[in-house]
Protein backbone atom coordinates (compact mmCIF):
# COMPACT_ATOMS: atom_id res chain seq x y z
CA UNK A 1 0.00 0.00 0.00
CA UNK A 2 3.12 2.45 0.58
CA UNK A 3 4.41 1.69 -2.28
CA UNK A 4 1.57 2.61 -4.40
CA UNK A 5 1.18 6.12 -2.52
CA UNK A 6 4.71 6.70 -3.33
CA UNK A 7 4.29 5.91 -7.25
CA UNK A 8 1.16 8.03 -7.14
CA UNK A 9 3.04 11.03 -5.02
CA UNK A 10 5.56 11.11 -8.14
CA UNK A 11 3.06 10.70 -11.04
CA UNK A 12 0.92 13.73 -9.69
CA UNK A 13 4.14 15.64 -8.61
CA UNK A 14 5.68 15.21 -12.52
CA UNK A 15 2.45 15.91 -13.75
CA UNK A 16 2.56 19.43 -12.25
CA UNK A 17 6.08 20.19 -13.39
CA UNK A 18 6.14 22.78 -15.97
CA UNK A 19 7.22 22.12 -19.68
CA UNK A 20 10.77 23.22 -20.22
CA UNK A 21 11.14 26.48 -22.71
CA UNK A 22 12.77 25.01 -25.57
CA UNK A 23 13.75 27.27 -28.89
CA UNK A 24 12.43 26.27 -32.22
CA UNK A 25 13.98 26.73 -35.72
CA UNK A 26 10.59 26.63 -37.47
CA UNK A 27 9.04 29.73 -37.64
CA UNK A 28 5.77 28.76 -39.43
CA UNK A 29 5.46 25.82 -36.92
CA UNK A 30 6.80 28.04 -33.83
CA UNK A 31 3.59 30.86 -35.36
CA UNK A 32 1.32 27.99 -35.46
CA UNK A 33 1.89 27.05 -32.15
CA UNK A 34 1.45 30.97 -30.61
CA UNK A 35 -2.00 30.62 -32.30
CA UNK A 36 -3.09 27.31 -30.77
CA UNK A 37 -1.43 28.34 -27.47
CA UNK A 38 -2.45 31.58 -27.19
CA UNK A 39 0.99 32.75 -25.98
CA UNK A 40 3.41 35.85 -27.73
CA UNK A 41 6.10 34.74 -29.91
CA UNK A 42 9.78 35.77 -29.87
CA UNK A 43 11.84 35.27 -32.40
CA UNK A 44 15.39 36.25 -32.59
CA UNK A 45 16.96 36.10 -36.47
CA UNK A 46 20.53 36.62 -36.54
CA UNK A 47 23.76 34.47 -38.05
CA UNK A 48 26.90 33.09 -35.92
CA UNK A 49 28.85 35.92 -36.58
CA UNK A 50 26.27 38.23 -35.49
CA UNK A 51 24.80 36.68 -32.76
CA UNK A 52 22.23 37.99 -29.41
CA UNK A 53 24.27 37.15 -26.36
CA UNK A 54 23.67 34.06 -25.34
CA UNK A 55 22.69 34.55 -21.38
CA UNK A 56 19.95 36.62 -22.94
CA UNK A 57 18.52 33.49 -24.72
CA UNK A 58 19.30 31.11 -22.25
CA UNK A 59 16.10 29.48 -20.56
CA UNK A 60 17.83 28.69 -17.48
CA UNK A 61 19.50 32.27 -17.56
CA UNK A 62 18.25 35.80 -16.20
CA UNK A 63 15.23 36.10 -18.23
CA UNK A 64 14.17 32.50 -18.24
CA UNK A 65 10.87 33.20 -16.07
CA UNK A 66 9.91 36.17 -18.65
CA UNK A 67 10.90 33.63 -21.60
CA UNK A 68 8.56 30.76 -19.92
CA UNK A 69 5.71 33.27 -21.14
CA UNK A 70 7.13 32.80 -24.52
CA UNK A 71 6.89 30.91 -27.57
CA UNK A 72 10.44 30.91 -28.88
CA UNK A 73 12.24 30.90 -32.08
CA UNK A 74 15.45 31.37 -33.16
CA UNK A 75 16.12 31.28 -36.91
CA UNK A 76 19.63 31.03 -38.57
CA UNK A 77 19.64 33.59 -41.30
CA UNK A 78 22.64 32.42 -42.89
CA UNK A 79 20.49 29.16 -44.99
CA UNK A 80 18.20 29.39 -47.24
CA UNK A 81 14.88 29.16 -45.10
CA UNK A 82 16.15 31.82 -42.74
CA UNK A 83 16.85 34.35 -45.83
CA UNK A 84 13.13 33.83 -46.52
CA UNK A 85 12.14 34.42 -42.82
CA UNK A 86 14.72 37.37 -42.62
CA UNK A 87 12.97 39.11 -46.07
CA UNK A 88 9.47 38.43 -44.70
CA UNK A 89 10.48 40.12 -41.62
CA UNK A 90 11.87 42.71 -43.47
CA UNK A 91 14.93 42.61 -41.89
CA UNK A 92 18.60 43.42 -43.10
CA UNK A 93 20.74 44.41 -39.88
CA UNK A 94 21.58 41.88 -37.42
CA UNK A 95 20.35 40.31 -35.25
CA UNK A 96 16.53 41.52 -35.21
CA UNK A 97 14.15 40.68 -32.57
CA UNK A 98 10.70 40.63 -32.78
CA UNK A 99 7.79 39.94 -30.69
CA UNK A 100 4.67 38.88 -32.03
CA UNK A 101 1.23 39.03 -30.53
CA UNK A 102 -0.54 36.14 -29.08
CA UNK A 103 -2.87 35.28 -32.04
CA UNK A 104 -0.12 35.57 -34.44
CA UNK A 105 -1.28 38.42 -36.56
CA UNK A 106 0.56 41.70 -35.47
CA UNK A 107 4.59 42.61 -34.54
CA UNK A 108 4.43 44.50 -31.06
CA UNK A 109 7.83 44.81 -31.00
CA UNK A 110 11.09 44.75 -33.62
CA UNK A 111 14.60 45.51 -32.55
CA UNK A 112 16.94 45.63 -35.19
CA UNK A 113 20.40 45.20 -34.35
CA UNK A 114 21.86 44.44 -30.94
CA UNK A 115 20.04 44.42 -28.01
CA UNK A 116 20.96 45.35 -24.71
CA UNK A 117 20.17 43.02 -21.67
CA UNK A 118 17.60 45.86 -20.32
CA UNK A 119 16.06 46.67 -23.76
CA UNK A 120 15.95 42.88 -23.79
CA UNK A 121 14.33 42.37 -20.50
CA UNK A 122 11.92 45.52 -20.74
CA UNK A 123 10.40 44.47 -24.02
CA UNK A 124 9.81 40.66 -22.63
CA UNK A 125 7.66 42.54 -19.51
CA UNK A 126 5.81 44.90 -21.52
CA UNK A 127 4.53 42.11 -24.21
CA UNK A 128 4.75 38.75 -21.60
CA UNK A 129 0.78 39.03 -22.25
CA UNK A 130 0.88 39.02 -26.10
CA UNK A 131 -1.50 41.97 -26.08
CA UNK A 132 -1.51 44.87 -28.32
CA UNK A 133 -0.86 48.40 -26.49
CA UNK A 134 -4.11 50.30 -26.09
CA UNK A 135 -3.89 53.72 -28.06
CA UNK A 136 -5.83 56.21 -25.88
CA UNK A 137 -6.64 59.05 -28.40
CA UNK A 138 -7.01 62.67 -26.97
CA UNK A 139 -8.84 65.06 -28.71
CA UNK A 140 -8.82 69.11 -28.95
CA UNK A 141 -9.68 72.19 -31.15
CA UNK A 142 -6.40 74.00 -32.53
CA UNK A 143 -2.72 73.88 -32.43
CA UNK A 144 -2.02 75.80 -28.60
CA UNK A 145 1.47 76.00 -30.13
CA UNK A 146 0.25 77.54 -33.25
CA UNK A 147 -1.88 79.83 -31.30
CA UNK A 148 0.56 81.28 -28.84
CA UNK A 149 2.70 82.00 -31.51
CA UNK A 150 0.84 83.41 -34.02
CA UNK A 151 -2.70 83.88 -32.43
CA UNK A 152 -4.53 82.54 -35.15
CA UNK A 153 -7.56 80.50 -34.97
CA UNK A 154 -8.54 78.02 -37.68
CA UNK A 155 -10.20 74.25 -37.66
CA UNK A 156 -8.18 71.71 -36.30
CA UNK A 157 -8.97 69.10 -39.37
CA UNK A 158 -8.26 71.70 -41.69
CA UNK A 159 -4.62 71.01 -43.16
CA UNK A 160 -4.80 74.50 -45.75
CA UNK A 161 -5.82 76.11 -42.57
CA UNK A 162 -2.84 74.83 -40.49
CA UNK A 163 -0.47 76.03 -43.25
CA UNK A 164 -1.27 79.21 -43.69
CA UNK A 165 -1.31 79.86 -40.21
CA UNK A 166 2.58 78.70 -40.09
CA UNK A 167 3.18 80.43 -43.35
CA UNK A 168 3.67 77.99 -45.75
Amino acid sequence: MVHYLAVAMLAASSAVTPATTEWQSDYGKALATTRSENRPLLIVLDAPETAVAADLLATEGPNAELLKSYELCHVDVTTEYGKKVAAAFGATQFPHTSIIDKNGATVLFKQPGAISADEMKTALTKFEKGEQPVAHTVGYRGNTILDSQTGASYPAGCTACQRKAMGL
